[in-house]
């Protein structure tokens, strides 16, 4: 079946301004972050901007989420939703009741129980349908640097059907702070975003730290 892809402005979210690329409904980004600040920084932040334009999920294999932390970026957490899968299977009967167009974050999706490459397009297909912004992400301090590609097919199965992959890693030097990216894949209105980048984050850590 064919369809020609309409012209509308579609909903687009970023964990703050100047990051290198934004995420449109009907899209999945796969990240990686080598440290907890990373992932904080980058989860905290993409949740707050979001809650202001729908509902957000964050859902994973017994992940927490702090409501306290989140309240210092934003005082309205009304549209905020968590629970708890523990499997693939889980993951797609969970996309199945979600409101449409909502932001649904996945923490430790590695960790889930029977991932495979067919469960992965099952999910896609749930993603196109329901025209959601689904971000998979992982945390760890063991990754192969010299071969990303290798460790994203490692972690999430088919990245290819992603429309973005990035991996995040904070540096500090005498109290300033620096989100340091390097993005294989972006969508195609950012595809000039590919690549490795360092960005100033000072005032995002603060309020979290």
């Amino acid at each position: 079946m064919f369809f020609k892809p309409a012209e509308l402005q579609s909903r687009e979210v970023k964990p703050f301004e100047g990051f290198p690329f934004g995420l449109s409904e009907g899209s999945i980004a796969g990240i990686i972050s080598t440290d907890e600040l990373a992932e904080t920084a980058f989860l905290y932040h993409l949740v707050a901007n979001a809650l202001k334009d729908g509902p957000v999920y964050h859902i994973g294999p017994g992940t927490a989420f702090s409501v306290k932390l989140l309240k210092r970026l934003t005082e309205d957490v009304s549209n905020l939703y968590a629970g708890n899968v523990y499997s693939l299977d889980e993951l797609v009967a969970a996309l199945n009741v979600v409101e449409d167009g909502s932001l649904v974050v996945v923490s430790l999706f590695p960790a889930l129980l029977n991932r495979s490459a067919e469960g992965v397009v099952e999910v896609r297909k749930l993603v196109d349908g329901k025209g959601l912004i689904l971000v998979l992400g992982h945390t760890t301090i063991e990754l192969n640097e010299l071969d990303l590609p290798g460790e994203f097919r490692r972690l999430y199965d088919l990245p290819e059907i992603f429309e973005a992959l990035a991996v995040l890693r904070t540096s500090s030097y005498r109290g300033h702070y620096r989100l340091n990216m390097t993005v294989l894949k972006a969508p195609p209105d950012h595809v000039s975003s590919v690549g490795d980048h360092s960005i100033p984050i000072d005032s995002l850590i603060k309020p979290l730290l």
